[in-house]
């Protein structure tokens, strides 16, 4: 048994007691004895893996926190071969440790033997792959051979975007590696790290307070005020810090009732509102305390729902009803009723004249943003789909019953989930909030949309 000698000036491995995990996870997959934990070492930068010529060394799932050459943050797993014809074919490595490592990847790394050439497993394990909608980079290893040299361009031919001939042994091509890693990690978007402002929209019906609501936030009169409905015609971004954190708050047009709008430069600001909602993450959906939920809040709250953006209900000028606790029972259970389907978002009761609870807004904003970045555990996202499964039938769109076999997070911000089954077909409105109710309540997304594409599998 041989252990190589790294000295590869890319990566730098973050001791996993040192730091908490990275949320991004880059994983390697390939066939057996391909050179996987090899590469993971050189990566790495220290040796955790055996390497060794015999198929199945690595059994276990081997993760260390690694650093690219700008500073990037990614978590490093090295997985088992990947055989499809062990033990039922695909579902050998459908078990939930080997799932759950590819399918919670940001990024896969397929490694390929170069010298042995490219294989019919290879292109079968490719598909597979594919189907994940997850972004491959391919490591044609051991380019230190002569095999490899001359067969390299058949790494082409499976349809990826990008190529990295390497060798784990000798770290030829680590440093295009490592930049190939850097071009497809996503952004960080942890909102306990994030650089960028959280960028949040304030929606709602006209002379709700709107940007009354941004005044307060700033602690200055950023945005004109007025009684007269209809004053701020153009989406206004007004950028604000925090106890050292980031806010970019746009400031949109009164969204009125579709019929109820003839003027046309109103017509073009409430364009230019929702317009402005879809590059927000967060929704802070406001509306008239005094005047109770109205059927044009859930209009304009279906219009956040749509945009797929984070949803906040925000109930000012609640000085003016307060103090009657008739009326405070009767809008909380209005709320409820008239917002049923904005997935239990979170709701404030405020009053921008006073100053109740207005500084409650931006926290909650960021406890939203950080469930809007969450990660599902593939493993427990299964078994809780099965135990939905069990309950209630999976339905298509056309009131068929779907035949789910698995399910994986494709995406976060906000999360996508992939549901592999018998047929493509969407699923039936009322089994998708349902399923969605489960996974809100199972991980605590209030106030998250929660997206399903149903995709045929295996």
């Amino acid at each position: 048994m041989t252990e190589e000698t790294n000295g590869t000036k890319g990566t730098r491995s973050q001791d996993a007691g040192e730091e908490a995990p990275a949320r991004s996870h880059v994983v390697l997959v390939g066939r057996p004895n391909v050179g996987k934990s090899a590469l993971f070492n050189r990566l790495a930068g220290v040796r955790r893996a055996l390497v060794h010529d015999r198929p199945g060394m690595t059994r276990d799932i081997l993760e260390m926190n690694a650093r690219t050459g700008s500073g990037r943050g990614y978590r490093l797993v090295d997985t088992g071969g990947l055989d499809l014809d062990a033990a039922g074919g695909f579902a050998a490595w459908t078990s939930d440790r080997a799932l759950s490592a590819v399918a919670d990847a940001s990024l896969l790394i397929f490694v390929l033997d170069g010298a042995a050439g490219l294989l019919p497993e290879d292109e079968r394990l490719s598909r597979k792959l594919r189907a994940l909608g997850k972004p491959v980079v391919v490591a044609w290893n051991k380019a230190d051979t002569r095999e490899a040299q001359q067969r390299e361009g058949e790494a082409t031919t499976l349809g990826f975007d990008t190529v990295v001939t390497v060798s784990a042994l000798h770290g030829i091509g680590a440093d295009e590696l490592e930049d190939a890693i850097d071009a497809n990690l996503g952004p960080d978007l942890d909102p306990e790290t994030r650089i960028n402002p959280l960028p949040i929209a304030i929606i709602g019906r006209p002379n709700v307070g709107k940007s009354s609501l941004v005044n307060a936030l700033s602690g200055r009169d950023k945005v004109m005020v007025s009684e007269i409905a209809g004053t701020t015609r153009d989406a206004i971004d007004v950028a604000l810090e925090k106890d050292g954190r980031h806010y970019l708050l746009v400031d949109t047009a009164g969204i009125r009732r579709k019929g109820k709008t003839e003027d046309p430069a109103e017509k073009l600001s409430i364009v230019a509102a929702r317009k402005a909602m879809e590059r927000a993450k967060i929704a802070i959906v406001v509306f008239d305390a005094a005047e109770g939920v109205t059927a044009q809040d859930a209009h304009i709250t279906g219009y956040a729902e749509e945009a797929r953006r984070g949803i906040l209900l925000v109930a000012n000028k609640w000085d003016l009803v307060e103090a009657d606790h008739a009326r405070v029972k009767a809008l909380h259970d209005s709320v409820t009723q008239r917002f049923v389907f904005a997935r239990g978002a979170p709701f404030l009761p405020v009053s921008c004249k006073t100053g109740k609870s207005v500084g409650r807004i931006l926290p909650e904003a960021d406890a939203l943003a950080k469930r809007f970045a969450t990660r599902l555990s593939t493993g427990e996202l299964n078994r809780l789909l099965q135990r939905a499964f069990e309950a209630q039938e999976p339905r298509g769109k056309s009131g068929r019953t779907l035949r789910i076999r698995y399910a994986v997070q494709v995406a976060s911000n906000p999360p996508l989930i992939r549901l592999f089954a018998d047929r493509a077909e969407p699923l039936h409105f009322s089994f998708e909030r349902y399923l969605q109710n489960r996974i809100r309540e199972k991980w605590k997304l209030a106030g998250v949309p929660l997206k399903f594409v149903v995709k045929p599998g295996e």
